[in-house]
């Protein structure tokens, strides 16, 4: 346990009753490939791919030596205003583009994905305002879809304690079930039926995750493609959120890429864009979007938004060195190929263990659904001892607070041996679950 008054840094919401579980030893000091170590000397894989965005694993040496060429030769310039951004930062803006859908050809940096999910949602807005639209301000988004934190992302975030934990943030957002709610309607979508009894006129945009991160949905080619359909009928912004699904977490840079029969309006990308070594995020936009904030915008109207740190030199020379990862090192084939062994692998455990009652895999996203066998769910503390009976047998991976769900997001460089090692701990921490051993560690004891 460490002692409250020795420690300075605050990261958790529960700061005391956290450190509680914590010793000087679970401190995380060393990473090298998709392994992390920590003070006490223990090595992990890492399920989660640190916070599911370390994409390329620890010490990618094209990654590395991007970032520090760019801090020898220009280690900052400002995107935000005075029009001269970095060189980089534009190559970085002209690489990511020609691997988008056709007509997303304009991209915005950011520092973050809640920040690139509310610079979405002011260019909706303001494109309305300046089109003589002001009654056109709600947003449309999914219960349980994740978009970030904060009085914008936090907002349109189906997940109702961010909602309340603060008091009023943004106002005119509605959210609807998604076609994996427990009574959904049968047919048509809950929320082309929710924003047709609103009044499409009213709403401006609609922000969906093409795979939910709280429980690893995948929402189909077709309830997407009918959500695009509806969207681009009533001239509604389509706002696809692939801060997780992006930059090859499904194999390819874009789940939107994957869709023939949908383009959305708004992409927001995070996550993998550097593959964490550098915190980056960025929005990227259709031409009919940009060509209406060209014609929409004077110089007493501009629309003001960013911060110090988007664009920043360094991101973009990372989130270079990971294009070219994805494209010439063959991330994205790997992708698709342990995606197949972890279904196996998967099928293979659920048949052993009836409480494994369904999994979702899309790429290297992945969400395992627990519950007693013809019972109830586990709880999410239940899940939660399961991630920690997981971690003390060598394997991290993420529990959901709101979602009873185990999360598994590899790095993308997972060979096939990795998932087995990922199966094989699987495997040992449901039986451990199931009868009753608690995990070795001082750590997962507690925090289980």
């Amino acid at each position: 346990m460490i002692d409250p008054a020795d420690y300075a840094l605050w990261n958790s919401g529960v700061p005391r009753p956290y450190l509680k579980a914590l010793s000087r030893d679970d401190l995380l000091t060393e990473g090298d490939g998709v392994r992390v170590r920590d003070s006490g000397g223990r090595w992990y894989l890492d399920g989660r791919s640190g916070l599911w965005n370390v994409t390329l694993g620890y010490g990618n040496t094209r990654v590395k030596e991007a970032i520090k060429q760019q801090v020898d030769r220009l280690p900052f310039a400002n995107s935000y205003g005075y029009g001269r951004p970095a060189q980089v930062t534009v190559d970085c803006a002209e690489a990511l583009v020609r691997h988008l859908p056709e007509g997303i050809n304009h991209v915005r940096f950011a520092s973050n994905g809640a920040q690139a999910v509310e610079m979405a949602l002011q260019l909706s807005r303001f494109l309305r305002l300046r089109a003589g639209q002001p009654e056109r301000m709600a947003v449309f988004a999914m219960w349980d879809g994740f978009h970030g934190q904060g009085p914008g992302a936090g907002m349109v975030t189906g997940v109702p304690y961010l909602h309340h934990q603060t008091g009023p943030m943004l106002p005119e957002v509605h959210h609807a079930p998604g076609p994996f709610s427990a009574g959904a309607t049968q047919g048509v979508s809950d929320m082309e039926r929710l924003i047709t009894e609103f009044g499409p006129e009213r709403v401006t945009a609609v922000i969906v995750e093409p795979v939910v991160g709280e429980g690893g949905h995948i929402l189909s080619p077709e309830y997407l493609g009918s959500l695009g359909r509806f969207c681009r009928q009533h001239d509604i912004h389509l706002i696809f959120d692939e801060v997780v699904t992006g930059m090859g977490r499904v194999g390819d840079f874009t789940r939107a890429g994957q869709l023939p029969d949908v383009t959305p309006d708004i992409i927001t990308l995070g996550k993998g864009i550097t593959s964490g070594y550098v915190p980056m995020s960025a929005v990227a936009i259709h031409d009919r979007l940009y060509e209406q904030l060209h014609e929409r915008t004077t110089g007493d109207t501009a629309l003001s938004v960013g911060s110090t740190n988007d664009g920043h030199a360094v991101a973009a020379a990372a989130a270079l060195a990971v294009i070219g990862a994805l494209t010439e090192d063959g991330v994205l084939e790997n992708v698709r190929r342990r995606e197949a062994d972890l279904l196996s692998a998967l099928g293979k455990l659920q048949a052993q263990h009836p409480e494994l009652r369904a999994f979702r895999a899309l790429g290297l996203f992945c969400g395992l659904e627990l519950g007693e066998p013809g019972g109830p769910s586990w709880s999410p503390g239940k899940v939660n001892q399961l991630r920690m009976t997981l971690e003390s047998r060598g394997v991290l991976s993420s529990s959901l607070r709101v979602v009873p769900n185990l999360m598994l997001m590899p790095p993308l460089v997972i060979t096939e041996d990795d998932v087995a090692e990922i199966a094989d701990a699987l495997d040992g921490a449901l039986t451990d679950v199931k009868s009753g051993r608690r995990p070795e560690s001082g750590f997962a004891k507690a925090m289980g």
